[in-house]
Formats: C-alpha cells, structure tokens, sequence
C-alpha cells in the first residue's frame, strides 16, 4: 500500500494518451516501485482513482505494476479526468484531444505531433509502404531527436551529408551513420517518388487507412490530387447515420469492398482538411508528386461486375503455393476479391497449399470451402496460373 501523489499523462508514438500514477516509492517483489501505469479513462473511473488516495499496488505478471484498488480515499476528492487535467489538449502540441465513438483511449490527431514523429517516419520508410531500405527505428528516432525530422515529408529534404554525419549512438558513445548508408537511403527515397498511389495512402500513416483500404482508394482514384477532392467519399459520408440498405447501394454503386466505408472515408476527408494535410498537400506539390493509381478500375452503377470475377468474396491464404503470399493477394485483388488474414465467418473460401494448418483445421470446423490454385483459377475462368 502507497499514496498516489500525481497523476501525468504520456502521449505515446500512437498518439493514445495514457496516465500515469507518480507513487510513494514502495519496495515490492524485491524493486522499488514508484511509478504505476492507470491504462485508460474507463479503468480510472472503474476504480474510483484519485490523486491523494491511499492505494494498493501489485505488479502484474511480476513485471509491470499495476494500481489495484483505492483502499482508502481522500475525502472530499473527484475521481480523475484525463480530459479535464489536460485541458482538452494533447501535452506534447496543445492540438485537441478526441475520444473516437467505440473506443476507451483519449487520442491526439494531430499528425505532426513531436510524441509521434518517430513512428510516422518509421511506418512511412516500412517494406509494405515506401520500402526505404535502412531507414528503420533507429535512424528515425535519431533524425527527430536531432532536429532533422518533424514529418515524413521532411526525408526527401535530407542530404548525403546530413545522413552520413548523422549520430546513431550517444555524445559519449557516437555512432556514425556513414556514407555507404547515406547513399543507400538517398537512392531508396528517389525510388519512392515512383511508388504507386496505394503504397502513398498506406505510408501517410492515416488512422482507420490499412493497405486493404488502401488499394481500394486507389481503385477508385486516378491521383492523389483527385482523392484528397473525392466526390466518392463525399458521397459515403453524406448521412451522419444512413440506413444499411442506403450504405450498401452507395458501396455496391462502385463495387467498394467493406474497407471503405463512412468511418475511413470520414478520416480521409478530415486529414485533407487539416492543417497536417495541407501543409502535406503542398510538400507533395513542391516536390513534384503526385503519385499515380496502378489498379484504376472505377465501377459505375450499371457496371458488369462479370470483369470482376470475385468481386464481393473473401479469401483467406494457407500453405505454400506457386506464388509468395503478397503476389497471390494481390492477383486475387486483381480480380476483386479480398483477402483476410484470419478464417471466419465472413470468409468465403480458404485457398490452401501444401501444409495449412490450422487455417485449414478452422475453416473446415465452419464449414467454409476450402480449395486449390486450380480451383481458383476456375472460379476466375482462366485455366492457368498467373504470370
């Protein structure tokens, strides 16, 4: 048992605001423990947690310690408000904090805020975004920490020099980045002007915005410029709470996959709208990209879906097959379906190679089909494999 003395609130690299509890420092399990995470606003108002109270601490799995219960209150005092300490703003950039219908977590959405400079760089430089070969957690966290990076944007301001002398290491223990690495990133980077439009979407690290979701904006976006002014998701938002039969006529109208919907298209529009999307509209115009859809396919009302042969179904891949897993996603995306990583009740067929496990063992428990690249193939109408 110790005393909570304060509460401070920690904006982490998702920008998700947690509280921590500044305790009495007190000996447990062998450690001095003086500091306790409280999770949430939901978890906070459950235990009734105040500052002043007298409190009962454990750590959890013998490692991360954990407020208990309040074993004794202080009189007269209000259960905590993250909201209410913080004024409404996010500590680390005063940008207005948000609670998101659905989830417990109080979020700052600012996309330039310094707490999440480093993630958004690491995310934006990630294999499946723009693939910068090298630029990894380390690098990032030293290009904020030295002043060279706020944004993502700000990498294609980087020089050779400014790489090579980069400090990986401490004052006391530096650790060079050199001129080999340095190149290696400048090549990387030049190479992600060319990228197409989905790997741009994925890498803006966009909330709600997956790859998934990504590939569909791109379907129906010839360029960056057309989506960040889309009548399309205009057109999904334009009820605050439309009936499922009117959601699924507009999602049908264009053939949209269940990865876009009013909630992405709701944070599409936002980020262009904000001053983050702005000021990375405008980067986008000063650095000359302006990235391109390479699965333009957009699908009007009185379409033949027929060009779309899975379109609507829901595959989920197991074992080893002629082609890699990215390559067999995106061939069955070619052809309008989409792929899940997990079996449920919403999938419509596993496609199995050889092994498959419990993949195979789940599907078969639903009562979901499973099948083979030939009977896939089949399903398209083509008898062989893709190129």
């Amino acid at each position: 048992e110790t005393t909570l003395n304060d509460i401070i609130i920690q904006v982490g690299r998702t920008g998700v605001l947690t509280p921590v509890a500044e305790l009495t420092p007190v000996l447990i399990s062998g450690s001095t423990v003086s500091r306790a995470t409280l999770h949430n606003q939901d978890e906070i108002d459950r235990k009734l947690i105040h500052i002043g109270a007298k409190v009962l601490v454990e750590k959890a799995g013998e490692i991360i310690p954990a407020i208990v219960k309040v074993t004794q209150p202080m009189p007269g005092a209000a259960t905590f408000s993250i909201y209410q300490h913080v004024a409404g703003k996010c500590p680390s950039c005063s940008s207005p904090i948000t609670q998101e219908e659905g989830f417990v977590a109080w979020r700052c959405t600012n996309f330039q805020c310094p707490a999440q400079a480093v993630t958004h760089i690491s995310h934006f430089a990630s294999r499946k975004a723009l693939d910068i070969d090298g630029l990894g957690d380390i690098v990032a966290e030293a290009l904020v920490r030295h002043g060279h990076c706020k944004t993502p944007l700000d990498l294609f301001d980087l020089t050779e020099s400014i790489l090579a002398n980069l400090n990986l290491g401490t004052e006391d223990a530096p650790r060079r980045f050199g001129e080999k690495n340095a190149a290696k990133i400048l090549t990387a980077l030049a190479t992600a002007k060319t990228k197409p439009l989905n790997r741009w979407l994925f890498a803006m690290g966009i909330r709600q915005l997956g790859e998934s979701a990504a590939k569909e904006l791109s379907r129906l976006h010839r360029t960056f410029t057309e989506l960040a002014d889309s009548p399309i998701l205009a057109e999904l938002v334009s009820d605050t709470r439309p009936t499922v039969k009117k959601l699924n006529e507009r999602l049908s109208k264009y053939a949209i996959t269940g990865d876009v919907g009013p909630a992405v298209a709701e944070t599409i529009i936002a980020f262009f709208k904000s001053d983050a999307g702005q000021l990375a509209f405008s980067n986008f115009s000063q650095l000359g990209i302006d990235p391109v859809s390479d699965n333009y396919l957009p699908i009007p009302a009185n379409a033949d879906l027929s060009v779309l042969p899975l379109a609507g179904k829901t595959f989920v891949i197991t074992g080893s097959l002629s082609l890699d897993r990215d390559a067999m996603k995106e061939f069955i995306e070619s052809k309008g379906g989409k792929v899940s990583g997990s079996v449920s009740a919403k999938t419509h067929y596993v496609l199995a190679g050889e092994g498959g496990g419990s993949k195979r063992d789940k599907a078969a428990s639903l009562g979901i089909k499973i099948i083979d690249e030939a009977e896939l193939h089949a399903l398209i109408g083509q008898a062989q494999a893709p190129a």
